[in-house]
């Protein structure tokens, strides 16, 4: 009789370890990336919010009777965000034509700031009003 010995590691054996092993690494790689992309784009659109919350803040600091409308934009500066504002009369509003309006007690205060995120242009957009007191 010719028993084989079966001490010792096959080329097979090695080959298989070696794929396991690369795919497991590719997978680990593969989520790494993921997350640190995402984590990325959250702390991008964190800090667009907090400059929209920024914008709003000023000029809800400014006295009321002095708001007039009007609209603003560009970059804040050295920042690569894009700033749009807007302070509007709610009485100019399309939606309250032909209704009785009455100017200088609301007005809304709208924030859009965008940001590149990769190749897409991602936005935040907050808005308020604010009532003559």
């Amino acid at each position: 009789m010719n028993f084989r010995s079966e001490k010792g590691v096959t080329g097979i054996d090695i080959t298989v370890s070696i794929i396991i092993i690369t795919l497991f690494i590719g997978i680990i790689a593969t989520l790494m990336f993921n997350i640190n992309s995402s984590s990325g784009g959250i702390g991008r659109k964190s800090e667009a919010t907090n400059y929209a919350i920024t914008e709003i803040e000023k000029i809800k600091a400014q006295d009321f009777n002095t708001l007039n409308n009007k609209e603003e934009s560009g970059y804040i500066e050295d920042t690569p965000y894009y700033k749009e504002v807007s302070v509007l009369d709610y009485a100019d509003f399309p939606e309250n034509e032909g209704k009785d309006k009455v100017h200088g007690l609301v007005k809304r205060i709208s924030v859009t700031i965008s940001y590149k995120n990769g190749k897409d242009t991602e936005k935040v957009e907050l808005a308020t009003v604010i009532t003559k007191e």
